[in-house]
């Protein structure tokens, strides 16, 4: 008999890798500059978050409350650009610029 996993569980288990989390970010990152879906960015943090560390952590450390970063997860509420870069930092992340050609 074949035994089926969740997709949410196999990617939250392959984000435990460094290397693999580091790459879903930047990939999330990169299609929240060309869509503007934030919700879809909401979701990778959520993702990284629930791979490596626990929502109340990483909460307490964005200094904000555990339901308010469940209501962002939700896109119940858009987050500031400083929650934002604070989830970020939080993951263990930098964000660095890099110069594009503009049409």
């Amino acid at each position: 008999m074949i035994r089926y996993r969740r997709y949410e569980d196999v990617l939250i288990e392959k984000l435990k890798d460094p290397k693999h989390a580091e790459a879903f970010l930047n990939a999330n990152i990169e299609a929240f500059m060309e869509d503007g879906e934030i919700g879809a960015l909401m979701l990778s943090f959520e993702h990284l978050i629930k791979a490596n560390y626990s929502v109340s952590k990483i909460a307490k450390k964005v200094g904000i409350s555990r339901t308010h970063l469940y209501r962002i997860f939700d896109n119940e509420t858009n987050p500031s650009f400083n929650i934002v870069m604070e989830i970020i930092k939080s993951l263990g992340f930098k964000i660095e610029a890099k110069k594009i050609k503009i049409a």
